[in-house]
């Protein structure tokens, strides 16, 4: 129910979006907010695979069907444990994990290099960890690779930055789910020779890759001396407002890593096929036999190149609107009682919950607790999957009757999953609670309102009641503001419990495939 004290001068907000425009009309005005590119990352734990996947995660046309671990550089299970703390703490946990199995007679030289460096900082041992979060129970690499395949109706790119192994594997086992590779990245040194780093660890697999049909890249850097990755760019790279900046600038800050500094030891190795995935024109494309499903990559424009990898760092800080470029963060274009939030929200929250929070709030038609919370955990889940508006479903355990349904405007707004796109859902039989199940391509999760910030908010409200009467303009006052400090103090990241749910098996053809697993039906989803 509204209150009628007004929510931001309309006016002068739809102003700034028709100025906006005016002067922002181009391709972003018609994006649909979705991956471009969807990918499996096959990776061997070097310090450079770090970085590459920091950017893979940082882009947003970038969506990650499942990160594999392979023998190389480093073990597989320390590859995953090391993956596995850098998807929570960016809050990406939902994305998949495969072990693989060691192959390897005697471990790289590199590895004793390798193994010491820490990816992540001591995590906070207040964060919310999901039920995912265990190290043992992550399935078997082969298996994840067949499931993300089959639940892809797009074309899937293959990301290798290690050895061929899996791939190889599949060519074998499974040569139908090969045809729906568009093609491999690799970095590898060259495709005719025997030679580098990746194809030593497994010869064999690399024969069989490179027999194949598949379109494979193998990009190298050779060895110019602008492949070395110097101080002067990671001095870049620490200025930049980025958690997966961040991460990279804290691994990197260590003595070991800053004695290979010195030394000039790093170079632009795997870090370099997610900007060639990104930003094809900075490099050139030699083929390498006559039907062209063999191509050596080089880099065509080395400044090209280190402008765009700084670029995708900061892209997800990128807000997406979908009618104008960018959204107002003017403290002066709000309320009164708004504007000393706008700067401060930003900062604790970022850009996109911000935007999200806004259009919730002037759709909802006042500002309300539990549409405050609704707007956070659609954004967590979105988090959690990697993924961006409008591509996953959502079934809303809050019922229908205010306040507590109040939940279900922010669930539609953040995720995009909305009544009309017919991908939102709610739960028509009691009990009801502050709590969502969201689904993503055979992928399910629950998140629910910790009961702690749930026992705040119907304390909250009975004050409210209690000192101002139900419905009142004093009480409509009383809840904005307690709704404008939930925003700014809770924190998504942590005031939500994560449960995992049953994976489910899309396994339709591509072009038929579904993009989202509906969660439909009450008892199934009560039962997880």
């Amino acid at each position: 129910m509204a209150g009628t004290i007004p929510v931001t001068p309309v006016r002068r907000i739809v102003t700034a979006l028709l100025l906006s425009l005016l002067l922002f009309q181009g391709p972003g005005f018609t994006h649909s907010g979705k991956a471009r590119y969807h990918v499996v990352i096959d990776t061997d734990g070097a310090l450079d695979d770090l970085r590459a996947l920091c950017l893979f995660l940082a882009s947003a046309d970038i969506e990650i069907l499942a990160i594999i671990t392979s023998d190389g550089i480093l073990d597989p299970r320390d590859s995953q444990e090391r993956i596995e703390a850098l998807l929570m703490r960016l809050g990406h946990e939902g994305i998949p994990i495969g072990r693989g199995v060691p192959f390897l007679r005697q471990a790289p030289p590199w590895r004793e290099l390798n193994r010491p460096i820490p990816w992540i900082r001591e995590a906070n041992p207040s964060s919310p960890r999901s039920e995912s979060a265990n190290a043992s129970a992550q399935p078997d690499a082969m298996a994840v690779i067949r499931q993300a395949i089959r639940n892809e109706p797009a074309p899937v790119i293959f990301i290798c930055m290690g050895a061929l192994t899996h791939l190889a594997r599949l060519l074998n086992e499974s040569p139908d789910l090969c045809n729906r590779i568009e093609k491999v990245l690799w970095y590898n040194d060259s495709l005719r020779a025997a030679t580098g780093t990746n194809h030593a660890l497994d010869p064999e697999a690399a024969r069989i890759v490179l027999g194949s049909s598949l379109v494979l890249e193998a990009l190298s850097t050779g060895k110019t001396d602008q492949a070395v990755l110097d101080e002067v760019f990671l001095n870049d790279v620490a200025a930049m407002d980025s958690s997966y900046a961040r991460i990279i600038t804290d691994s990197h800050g260590v003595p070991s890593v800053a004695s290979l500094l010195q030394r000039r030891h790093l170079r632009f190795w795997d870090d370099l096929l997610p900007v060639r995935l990104l930003h094809p024109a900075c490099f050139a494309f030699q083929p390498d036999d006559e039907a062209n499903r063999r191509r050596v990559v080089r880099v065509r424009d080395w400044a090209a190149v280190k402008r765009k990898y700084l670029q995708i760092l900061r892209d997800r800080n990128r807000v997406r609107s979908r009618v104008f470029e960018g959204f107002p963060v003017a403290a002066d274009l709000f309320a009164a009682d708004v504007r000393p939030f706008v700067a401060e929200i930003i900062q604790a929250h970022g850009p996109e919950e911000w935007r999200l929070g806004v259009l919730t709030h002037e759709l909802h038609g006042h500002l309300g607790i539990y549409a405050v919370i609704g707007t956070k955990m659609g954004l967590r889940a979105r988090e959690y999957f990697h993924v961006g508006i409008d591509d996953i479903s959502v079934f809303s355990h809050a019922g229908s009757t205010p306040p507590l349904s109040c939940l279900n405007d922010g669930l539609q707004v953040s995720t995009g999953g909305t009544v009309g796109h017919g991908l939102f859902h709610v739960k028509s039989t009691p009990p009801f609670s502050p709590e969502a199940t969201f689904a993503f391509k055979g992928m399910r999760v629950r998140l629910k309102l910790k009961n702690s910030y749930g026992l705040r908010i119907m304390q909250d409200i009975k004050n409210g009641v209690d000192r101002f009467g139900a419905n009142t303009e004093p009480y409509w006052r009383y809840i904005r503001e307690r709704a404008l400090r939930c925003w700014l103090d809770w924190d998504r990241r942590e005031i939500f419990e994560i449960r995992r749910g049953r994976p489910v098996t899309v396994g339709a053809p591509p072009g038929h495939a579904p993009s989202t697993t509906r969660p439909t039906h009450e008892e199934e989803i009560d039962s997880e």
